[in-house]
């Protein structure tokens, strides 16, 4: 019988994070799997999850609603299969329209469950979750905890001094910073334009030092060269592209491929909220993370709110409050001091400026110990990983049954 499996997706955190290594190791577990990646509607979407999902070793990628119209179509033919539903980021309640209208069963991972009742397996990334959806009705053999599944997409291309060689980074090149602008394109042209500050600001402080401007790749590059036309900056590139070295000295770098390998040569990164903190320290890299409320209206909401907005003048105001009243009430904002359950990566929030930023980059470097400490509770915080392998495994289990 053939095999089927069909995940729902939407976001860029989701996509990288969750979707890639999961996919990786269902694929080598079972090779012959039909895999279709359905993607959701989502306030957070950039754009190019399509191309994306393209390049991961799955058999189709469409927007869920032509998924569904397509099983509608062939609804005995797909229903023959043996298929199973995955749940990876969005609604959950596409994941039930879809499971229900194969008439299969679904799974889940979820840093927060709801709706546990439509799943058959649900994976957490903490014990405290765990106990929560058991609290709110979820049936205890059904919740399982595994490692944070994000951990897993951190696959570098090689060893640092490969990636510095590949690179063209000196020996001499210390400290090395990273600073990375984030995947939603409602705000990446304005964080992109704040990180070159603070790189400027940065290797004016340092003459042997290095910045690396990874780029997301749900990003698109015409973005990123724009505002550098905006600036009046300079560049040339690497035969291939994968690399910008910008101005005169060329000591920023803009790496467009294998994003994570900015960060395994990095000594400190510079990082906005998202996956990214997470990858960061699943490399030991101390990270420093941002919230800049420069530019509140700019950043994503979800539901009327982020609809409205910037059609009609009053929610643009309503929405700056909203966001400020937040962020006086959310004790940790990185994904990494919420897994920790305390401020272990520093976070600067609020109305920040690129010299501010740097002067706390600064003090980092030069605070050794402190730097070290932090690299080192980094790896053991994220010590342990696998999550993706196990899920797979359920996968394998479910779709072999009789």
């Amino acid at each position: 019988m053939e095999k089927a499996l069909t995940i729902i997706a939407n976001s860029p955190g989701e996509m990288s994070g969750w979707v890639a290594p999961v996919v990786a190791q269902v694929r080598a577990l079972l090779p012959d799997v039909h895999i279709t990646v359905a993607l959701v509607p989502d306030w957070f979407t950039s754009g190019r999850e399509r191309q994306f999902a393209a390049q991961l070793p799955v058999d189709r990628v469409a927007g869920v609603f032509t998924v569904i119209r397509s099983i509608w179509r062939e609804l005995d033919a797909c229903r023959a299969r043996k298929n199973l539903v995955l749940f990876l980021g969005g609604d959950a309640l596409y994941a039930k329209g879809v499971a229900a209208l194969l008439k299969c069963p679904a799974m889940a991972y979820m840093p927060r469950v709801y709706h546990p009742a439509d799943f058959v397996k649900i994976f957490v990334p903490t014990q405290q979750e765990q106990e929560r959806a058991i609290r709110k009705g979820a049936r205890p053999e059904n919740i399982d905890v595994v490692p944070t599944l994000a951990l897993d997409s951190v696959v570098p291309s090689g060893t640092p001094e490969q990636i510095r060689q590949r690179l063209g980074l000196p020996a001499a090149a210390r400290p090395i910073f990273s600073l990375m602008a984030g995947s939603r394109p409602s705000y990446v042209g304005l964080s992109i334009d704040f990180m070159l500050d603070i790189a400027g600001n940065l290797l004016d402080r340092y003459p042997e030092a290095r910045a690396l401007l990874p780029v997301s790749p749900f990003i698109d590059r015409e973005l990123v060269l724009s505002v550098l036309r905006q600036r009046g900056m300079t560049w040339r590139e690497t035969p291939g592209g994968d690399t910008y070295f910008v101005g005169s000295g060329g000591r920023i770098l803009i790496v467009f491929a294998h994003s994570h390998d900015a960060f395994v040569v990095a000594d400190i990164a510079v990082v906005l909220p998202g996956t990214n903190n997470l990858q960061c320290a699943a490399l030991g890299v101390p990270f420093i993370m941002l919230m800049p409320l420069n530019s509140i209206e700019h950043i994503p909401f979800e539901g009327l709110l982020g609809f409205l907005y910037p059609n009609f003048f009053p929610f643009t105001k309503l929405k700056k409050w909203v966001i400020a009243w937040l962020d006086k009430r959310v004790k940790c904002l990185s994904m990494v001091n919420r897994m920790a359950g305390r401020m272990l990566a520093p976070e600067l929030r609020g109305v920040l400026t690129p010299a501010g930023v740097a002067d706390y980059a600064s003090e980092l470097w030069q605070d050794t110990p402190r730097r070290e400490k932090l690299r080192a509770d980094l790896l053991e915080l994220t010590r342990e990983r696998g999550a993706a392998r196990i899920i797979a495994e359920a996968i394998r289990e479910n779709l072999v049954s009789d």
